[in-house]
Order: structure tokens, then sequence, then C-alpha cells
């Protein structure tokens, strides 16, 4: 399982409460039958998905691209919504950030605030803003996708709302919330994320001087990330753990580390991620011979 599974996961949930919106009426016993351009819309999205789920993005832009066309044809608001948000949650990996900035704010004009939607546009808002360094807006609308959001995705909102308040140096808020979304995490078996909130919650501990107890939490993490086969957070805690043995002044304990990270990302084939811990590792090389 990889981290484009998580995604994948999100946006079929999102994908399957849209299909149930368009299928089922409040008051009537039988769902309604679904006209051919909107099964055809549905069916694209579905293979972007599953595109998506294999790396393939440029084949998930084409397919999200097609949905996006039908659902206009026939002025399916929701449709084109969900659309929207899958294309801006791509162009976002692929780091087209201005491409995925527009599809997103597109989305969010015709989706209001009481649409069941809008909780997923203002996450994947607030994602696009951290990644273009917008942290003031990212925590506004990371702070719209979390009052109505409800169990068991309450912990990813959480967890993003921490990180961003972490990076704004407002820990005194981070690290309770990051707990908080521990335990959803924990309730709701949401196993990728509670890595995420131990990964989190070890990055604030660390950073509040306290390498061992940030080392109980990556090595927490690091169980969750291996028992899921997710090979990019495998290296990203055993970076985490260089950082923290380091800090504790365990020089060969942190080389180990990094030396692993690198491994496991060059098994991965995450180039930039290998040289970012053989970087850690020189630096530490080079300190210890001072």
């Amino acid at each position: 399982m990889n981290s484009g599974y998580r995604s994948c996961r999100a946006a079929a949930l999102l994908l399957c409460l849209f299909a149930a919106v368009a299928v089922c009426g409040c008051s009537n016993p039988a769902p309604i039958p679904v006209p051919p351009a909107r099964a055809h819309a549905l069916s694209w999205n579905k293979r972007g998905l599953e595109a998506e789920n294999r790396g393939n993005h440029d084949g998930a832009i084409m397919a999200f691209e097609e949905s996006l066309r039908i659902n206009r044809s026939i002025e399916d608001f929701d449709g084109i919504a969900v659309s929207l948000l899958n294309l801006a949650r791509v162009h976002r990996q692929k780091t087209e950030l201005p491409l995925a900035k527009e599809r997103i704010e597109e989305a969010l004009r015709i989706v209001s605030p009481d649409n069941p939607l809008f909780t997923e546009a203002a996450f994947e808002k607030a994602k696009v803003e951290l990644a273009l360094g917008s942290l003031q807006d990212a925590e506004d609308w990371a702070r719209k996708a979390i009052p109505v959001e409800k169990k068991p995705y309450s912990g990813r909102m959480q967890n993003l709302l921490s990180r961003i308040l972490f990076l704004e140096g407002k820990t005194g808020e981070a690290l309770p919330l990051a707990i908080a979304a521990l335990e959803s995490n924990k309730k709701s078996g949401e196993r990728a994320e509670e890595a995420n909130s131990l990964r989190l919650i070890g990055d604030i501990t660390l950073a509040g001087g306290d390498p061992q107890g940030a080392q109980a939490r990556y090595l927490a993490a690091l169980e969750i990330d291996k028992e899921l086969a997710e090979s990019a957070k495998i290296a990203s805690d055993l970076r985490a753990l260089g950082a923290a043995a380091f800090a504790k002044g365990e020089t060969a304990e942190a080389m180990a580390f990094y030396e692993r990270a690198a491994q496991v990302s060059r098994g991965g084939n995450m180039p930039a991620e290998a040289k970012e811990a053989l970087s850690e590792l020189d630096r530490i090389k080079e300190a210890s011979s001072r």
C-alpha cells in the first residue's frame, strides 16, 4: 500500500458519496436508475482513481478530464465538483500547483458550505495552499474542513491542521490537536493516518527538545508504515529517527538510520529522498570528525 492508495481511498469515499447522492432520493424506497451520461461520468472517475492508484498520473488526469467534460455537458454540478477535486489532487501530487489551485478554486465556486462535498473541497484547498507555502490560507481552509466533518474522516483533517499550525510555530495548538487526531484515527482504524499522527507528534516533540519522546513516536509510526508497506513513509520515519538519535548524541545510531533511509529510498525509486538521507549522513560524518 503506497501513499497514492491513501489519496485514492479518500477520493473513492468522495466518489461513493457522490454516487449515493446521484442515485438515491430522500423519500423513494428504491434507487433511481442512473442516466447513461451520468453513469459514463462515474465510470471515467473510477478509471481515473484506478490509474492514480497505479501511479499513472497522466492517465488519471485524462480520465478525470473526460468525466469533467461529460458532467459539464449535463450541468451535473456535484459531478463537476468531484471531477475538479480529483484533478486538483492529482495536479498537486505532480507538483503542478497553479493547475491544482485553478481546479480547486473552480470546485469551491460551485460547492456551497452546506453541500456534503464542501469539507473535502476545503481539505484539498488547504493542501494546495500548504504546498504553495501559503500557511495562513492553508490554516483557514483546514479549519473550514473540520467543524462539520464526521468520523471516521476527522483524524486526517486534524492531522493536516496540526501540521500547518506546527509549521507556523503554533506548537501549543498543534500538539493537542495531533494527539486528538491520533485518538480519532485509532478509533476509526485509519492506520495510515494513525502513523501520520505519530510522526507529527514526534516532529513536535523533537522540536520541543525531547528526542527520546520523539524517538518513541517515530518507532511506533515505523511499525505501522512497515505493516502497510509504505516505502515513502518508512524512509521518512528512518530519517526522523536519524535526527532524533543525532539530537541524543548517538552518532553511530543516527548514521545507521540515515543509511537505512537511503537504501529504502533507492529501492522505492525515490532519488530525491535518497539524496536527502545521504546529505544528512555526510553532515553527521563531517560533524563527528571535528
